[in-house]
């Protein structure tokens, strides 16, 4: 089941019903503050929606992700050494920032191996987003990040997820699209599809008590 991540700006609803056209079973909110009033809104659309709808919290360190833990369905935070090492953070985010710089002999891609390492150990994924390589003003240096961190999962074993992180509805994708695109970056098809329903797959697991 493909669970999107987006990244919404008072347009809950119009992400809804875009959504409910497409193969997309759920959404996953992704909101910078913790904010009551976004989970209440949430709690009314479920009313009027077959689809799954979560919510999640981008956290700047370790300490304001394990307070907002119980507040929100998964916590995200950016790929620092601190928060590879967090308990409290699930998934890993933004590593391909074009805002960094590539080193002399090979690219500055935001994972490595010792990152690698913690974030198996530590159980968390980490995420690549379709939007960031749409929107980049160097989408050739975001592709060969994103390649290069494929690889270093692929290699490690990590867990991975591919989604939209769309700002706005239409950006929105078909699951299909991620697949192809994971499969034109390195991926294989069984890796491909995996990645589009890890999201789900940590949901399930977290409902069982099983994800910790």
């Amino acid at each position: 089941m493909f669970i999107d991540i987006v990244i919404p700006n008072n347009n809950e609803k119009e992400f809804i019903e875009v959504a409910e056209k497409m193969d997309c079973k759920g959404i996953l909110f992704l909101y910078a503050k913790n904010d009551k009033k976004n989970q209440e809104k949430l709690v009314e659309f479920k009313k009027s929606t077959k689809l799954k709808l979560y919510t999640s919290i981008l956290t700047k360190d370790a300490n304001s992700a394990r307070k907002a833990s119980k507040n929100f369905d998964i916590i995200l935070g950016l790929g620092t050494r601190p928060n590879f090492e967090s308990r409290d953070i699930n998934l890993l985010f933004d590593l391909e920032s074009d805002q960094r710089k590539d080193y002399i002999h090979n690219r500055n891609s935001g994972l490595n191996q010792v990152h690698c390492k913690l974030a198996k150990e530590k159980k968390k994924m980490i995420a690549f987003s379709f939007n960031q390589v749409l929107k980049s003003q160097k989408p050739e240096i975001i592709l060969g990040r994103l390649m290069q961190n494929l690889r270093l999962c692929r290699k490690y074993k990590n867990d991975f997820v591919i989604a939209s992180f769309a700002t706005k509805p239409y950006e929105i994708r078909y699951s299909k699209d991620y697949v192809s695109f994971l499969k034109a970056v390195g991926a294989d098809n069984k890796i491909a599809k995996e990645a589009i329903e890890k999201i789900s797959k940590f949901f399930s697991l977290k409902k069982q008590n099983l994800f910790k």
